[in-house]
């Protein structure tokens, strides 16, 4: 078999991994393009996996070479802010003004009654909660800035690598370059605003204090700030949606909300986990070459712990020793776990206190041909709701 990115007319990874698995068992190998993929799924497999020195087989780079399938390469050189920088104890607990804030801006634009979609609304609350960390709340008070900083951010977001990977194979990223120039316009205007509110957006411009000019400076901050959105909010947002319209459909029960979004999570999953070989190693008994990729699938593996069930989960841990994954594991756990979990959790504790919500919708599926991150909604999920 091919993976999408390599052929347009591949099919659906998650459904031809299954027949795959099902054929040859929970270890096989497949050539797709110039790479080699080495598949494993067996609980021994995945521990090891799991625990790969990231100098022996680099999750870091299979996830470069996977996103710059859509984003333009120069976004990645020289970054100074990451992820890990902005997500201990102390700054999530920085942050809960700022989500505070963005959704309340988000529901006042929903007035007293309407219909919305659950993974459009999440989506829009995604943008609201992550651009209000990084670049203040009071960014919706400018809507030029912030309908601009949206419709760029779409543009830049890299999910298309792996929520519809066929369409990167040709892509000139010309687009992107675009939207990237624009941002960097964007956020030097924002720098320059006496009135704006004190962000991360400033600990951000300090990392880049020393650029020897102010173009380096704007383009340095603007990559940083878009690498930093699009690595939180294209999976957050789905995330949310994915909570929302479970709980819509299947009911909270005595369960938290915390447990049913790790509930969510691990059924929307559509991750394509994957280690590049930087050198030659022996793994599961076999000897494998630098360049080969090790990978597995998340929901070949997370659907062994069944259907929809937030009791399992305990302080953001299984109750039963069952082999699944929401945010990773070990050296490669997502930094933005507490604050992901966090901003769901009020987020949809903040609508449903809001407004009495009647679905519109009774089923929910993965969009098919994905292969990555969060599942996109196969179809709208519309919800109508009205001002308690």
């Amino acid at each position: 078999m091919t993976l999408p990115w390599d052929d347009a007319a591949a099919p659906d990874p998650v459904e031809a991994l299954r027949a795959a698995r099902r054929d040859l068992g929970d270890r096989f190998w497949i050539e797709s393009g110039s790479t080699r993929y080495l598949f494993v799924f067996s609980p021994d497999d995945l521990s090891a996996f799991y625990a790969l020195a990231e100098r022996d087989a680099s999750k870091g780079l299979a996830d470069y070479r996977m996103l710059a399938r859509k984003l333009p390469p120069e976004l990645f050189a020289d970054r100074r802010t990451f992820a890990h920088d902005l997500f201990g104890a102390h700054d999530v607990e920085g942050y809960l003004d700022d989500l505070d804030a963005a959704i309340a801006a988000q529901i006042d634009t929903m007035g007293e009654a309407g219909t919305l979609d659950v993974f459009e609304w999440s989506r829009t609350v995604g943008h609201r909660l992550a651009l209000a960390c990084w670049c203040g709340r009071d960014i919706d008070a400018s809507a030029v800035t912030f309908a601009d900083l949206v419709r760029d951010m779409e543009v830049l977001d890299g999910a298309d690598a792996f929520v519809r990977p066929h369409t990167t194979i040709a892509a000139s990223l010309e687009r992107e370059r675009d939207a990237l120039a624009r941002v960097e316009a964007t956020i030097a205007q924002r720098l320059a605003d006496p009135t704006r509110i004190a962000s991360f957006l400033d600990l951000i411009a300090e990392r880049w204090a020393d650029g020897p000019d102010s173009a380096e400076r704007a383009a340095g901050i603007a990559g940083d700030v878009v690498l930093l959105h699009v690595a939180t909010m294209t999976n957050l947002f789905a995330a949310l949606g994915w909570t929302f319209a479970l709980l819509l459909l299947e009911g909270q029960g005595d369960d938290t909300i915390e447990d049913c979004a790790l509930e969510a999570i691990r059924i929307g999953q559509r991750s394509i986990m994957l280690r590049e070989v930087l050198r030659p190693i022996e793994f599961a008994g076999e000897q494998l070459e630098r360049g080969v990729q090790i990978a597995t699938m998340l929901p070949l593996t997370n659907e062994r712990a069944g259907g929809w069930d937030p009791h399992r989960w305990r302080d953001r841990a299984l109750r039963h020793d069952v082999n699944v994954t929401t945010f990773g594991h070990g050296a490669h756990r997502c930094p933005a776990a507490r604050f992901s979990t966090t901003a769901i959790v009020r987020a949809v504790n903040r609508v449903r206190a809001e407004f009495d919500l009647t679905p519109r919708f009774t089923e929910l599926h993965p969009l098919p041909g994905q292969i990555g991150g969060m599942a996109r909604a196969a179809a709208p999920c519309p919800v109508d709701y009205r001002r308690r």
